[in-house]
């Protein structure tokens, strides 16, 4: 295998940013007494100075370049863009990262050498619509995604490996393992794929269960994000597309609200520039607004226009109040959805949770749907533990894979 050039960005795109970053005035905010949630103003100042006077967009292309850039050409014609790293020693099983949002490959920069000095060779794709990955022109989903990373892991030369990932990225492993359960070996996540809590009858689960159920319930309620990528992502992307030091204040708060200590300012820049630098903003919100193949069910499962799937009459989601609450309200909002509940995944699984991520489910339940060998509650970190804690992650990741 050959590696491929990275696209560098042109020098005048980043002298151009580089303007717009020193020309950013701060909002006046409320005083810290009668502040609203989101990020305060020296979080803001911090990340705005750090792009002024130290970020380096040519240091983070470098240290792709140094583990090895890969661009693959698929069936339909899109580009599959991926970081292709090889250990000096292989002796252990080849790794397939996989991302979520609001992230990229540069999520596992930190991570990755790691892995390499305990002998795995390691594969990081952006998920289409990602950084360099083209977006498809039909529908997106996770299954697309497992299928491009499947036919990926092939042209690199492995035909069994197994596979780490996070957020979105749990969702698509889940899918590359139910599709491809030979090629395989073992998955290592850190979190059960959220969408599994809508096949779950909170009837009949176990008191952890709810409590996860309900944790869920209360994120999914207050989360301004996944309401505007769910339902207005036109819109927020428009505002944050042409606004690069907004982008970063945006996905920054994020960040911070989903980590056990604040994540490094390079680490917030580099994964809000990824977005603004090639155009991916819309295109990165596409798993959450395309929700029949994001959330793995048919048109049937999520209503009519006069019924909507998982509400009452009033209206009200099937995420309002608590599991038991919705029961009552709802009826049914977790059997209709178990209609189109995922086979259980016989692949051996680790799952390494972190103690700040959204949610933490029990062990009871990931092993409704993995066959669940290790099951580790780390001691810090949060959602973005391989930006937070890679050292943590891939010690558990290694030794994991030891043990098979």
């Amino acid at each position: 295998m050959t590696t491929s050039p990275l696209p560098r960005v042109p020098q005048d795109v980043l002298d151009t940013v580089s303007d717009r970053i020193a020309g950013v005035r701060l909002p006046r905010l409320v005083p810290t007494a009668a502040a609203a949630p989101g990020p305060a103003q020296d979080r803001q100042r911090s990340l705005l100075n750090r792009w002024r006077d130290g970020f380096d967009w040519r240091a983070i292309e470098d240290r792709v370049e140094a583990l090895g850039y890969h661009e693959t050409t698929l069936a339909d014609g899109r580009t599959l863009a991926a970081i292709v790293a090889r250990a000096d020693k292989s002796t252990g099983a080849p790794i397939l990262l996989i991302h979520g949002w609001p992230d990229s490959p540069l999520r596992f920069l930190d991570l990755i050498p790691l892995l390499l000095d305990a002998g795995h060779d390691v594969v990081a794709p952006a998920i289409p619509g990602f950084w360099y990955s083209t977006e498809p022109e039909g529908e997106m989903s996770r299954d697309l995604a497992a299928e491009d990373f499947h036919t990926l892991m092939g042209e690199v030369g492995y035909s069994r490996f197994a596979v780490h990932a996070g957020d979105w990225g749990s969702a698509v492993a889940q899918s590359i393992a139910q599709s491809h359960p030979d090629s395989v070996v073992a998955l290592h996540l850190t979190d059960v794929p959220f969408d599994l809590a809508y096949t779950i009858d909170v009837t009949d689960c176990s008191p952890a269960e709810a409590l996860y159920l309900t944790a869920i319930e209360k994120f999914g309620a207050g989360a301004l994000y996944l309401t505007a990528n769910t339902m207005q992502p036109n819109l927020i992307a428009s505002v944050l597309a042409d606004t690069p030091f907004g982008l970063a204040a945006w996905l920054g708060s994020l960040y911070d609200a989903w980590s056990d200590t604040p994540i490094a300012d390079d680490h917030v820049i580099a994964n809000a520039a990824v977005q603004y630098l090639t155009g991916t903003v819309r295109s990165s919100m596409r798993l959450y607004s395309e929700p029949a193949a994001g959330w793995g069910a048919d048109e049937s499962d999520w209503g009519t226009d006069e019924s909507d799937w998982g509400a009452d009459e009033s209206g009200a989601g099937s995420w309002e109040g608590t599991a038991a609450e919705t029961a009552d309200a709802a009826g049914d909002w977790s059997d209709g959805g178990a209609d189109w509940a995922p086979a259980r995944v016989e692949i051996p699984t680790a799952f390494a949770l972190f103690p700040a991520d959204l949610a933490m489910a029990p062990r009871e339940l990931a092993e409704r749907f993995f066959a669940v060998e290790r099951f580790t509650i780390m001691p810090r970190g949060g959602h973005f533990a391989a930006l937070e804690e890679p050292a943590l992650l891939a010690d558990d990741i290694v030794g994991f894979l030891a043990q098979l």
